[in-house]
């Protein structure tokens, strides 16, 4: 009795326990959920296409200003050459319009410093030398007649008052008389900090020509590469969203950008061969390992054959493919394709 109930204990633990083995996936179960193919002759990554100067986004660099396309210059479509002008904004004519006030006001500061650097006129030295003249020759008639004046008084032929007036005129002849020396001394001399004080006018005035130009720079979306204008987001008289107003690609050579499994990086080398597929229609395209990244990310391209998002460790490794293929791959920027590299 005791030995059936022990039977029937232990035979229904070996079914729990098989039916719970049965409940965790086995090891190559896990394997197939893993984006990242692996095989003794290639190495098969998920993958995207882009070019190889990446996509370069066209905005502003702050969003608070508010500031709205006024004119496109281009398409979708257009090849540009790097610095062309590919819009302005409507903030342009005010930055214009302050950096010819910054001009103006830099110029006007120049002219000062060059006034003082070259002294005062000719005319003004000549006119204040006259002066100066007249005053000397005023200063030595007034001093003979205070001298005839002071005998006069010691001889108590005139009153104590003629006295003290005739000295007074002649101190105050000799005051003007030093004054205008000291004036006509200034206009003849260039002080050094009056040069320094208009110098520094000057380099304020030119940083002040340089901000003006600066923020009138921002004004202008200009393209930073030899390019292609991919899609334009923002037309004339509307606001740039998310700082982006388009964006802008080198189609010359394109790109499969691979993410390889961690696991296999060691594996993978600058120069090896390389095949990208589209998997809707079959199409191969061939290629070189041009640059494996340096940093370990997580995976943005999900496998399109299983329905569950896994978050796998990967490098990304950029594959040049067959420019002979480009007019192709110049329509399928962002398609995901699978990657196979051969080690």
């Amino acid at each position: 009795m005791f030995s059936s109930k022990l039977l029937l204990i232990l035979g229904g633990s070996l079914a729990f326990l098989t039916a719970g083995y049965a409940a965790f996936p086995t090891q190559p179960a896990l394997a197939e959920l893993n984006p990242t193919e692996k095989n003794d002759t290639y190495i098969g990554a998920l993958a995207w296409i882009e070019p190889k100067s990446r996509i370069i986004k066209i905005g502003i660099p702050n969003p608070l200003e508010g500031a709205r396309i006024e004119e496109l210059q281009v398409e979708e479509g257009d090849t540009v050459k790097k610095g062309q002008v590919l819009g302005f904004l409507s903030t342009y004519k005010k930055n214009a319009a302050t950096v010819k006030v910054a001009e103006g006001n830099l110029s006007l500061a120049e002219a000062n410093l060059e006034k003082i650097k070259a002294g005062s006129k000719a005319s003004d030295i000549l006119s204040q030398k006259q002066i100066v003249q007249s005053l000397k020759a005023n200063e030595e008639a007034s001093v003979k007649d205070f001298k005839r004046i002071e005998k006069l008084f010691q001889e108590q032929l005139i009153s104590k008052s003629d006295y003290d007036q005739a000295k007074a005129n002649q101190g105050s002849l000799t005051s003007q008389r030093k004054s205008a020396e000291a004036t006509l001394a200034s206009l003849s001399n260039v002080r050094p900090d009056d040069i320094a004080i208009a110098d520094a006018n000057v380099q304020i005035a030119k940083s002040q020509l340089d901000v003006a130009k600066a923020e009138l720079d921002l004004s202008v979306l200009t393209s930073p590469i030899d390019g292609t204008v991919l899609t334009i987001y923002s037309r004339n008289f509307e606001s740039i969203g998310n700082n982006r107003a388009m964006d802008i690609g080198n189609l010359d050579t394109m790109d499969a950008v691979a993410e390889v499994y961690e696991a296999d990086i060691p594996k993978v080398r600058k120069g090896q061969k390389a095949e990208v597929t589209i998997t809707e229609t079959g199409d191969i395209f061939t290629g070189i390992v041009r640059d494996v990244g340096h940093q370990i990310k997580l995976n943005s391209v999900v496998n399109p054959d299983s329905s569950q998002i896994l978050e796998t460790r990967i490098v990304e490794v950029r594959i040049e493919l067959d420019k002979s293929k480009k007019d192709i791959l110049n329509h399928l920027i962002n398609k995901k394709v699978r990657a196979r590299i051969i080690p």
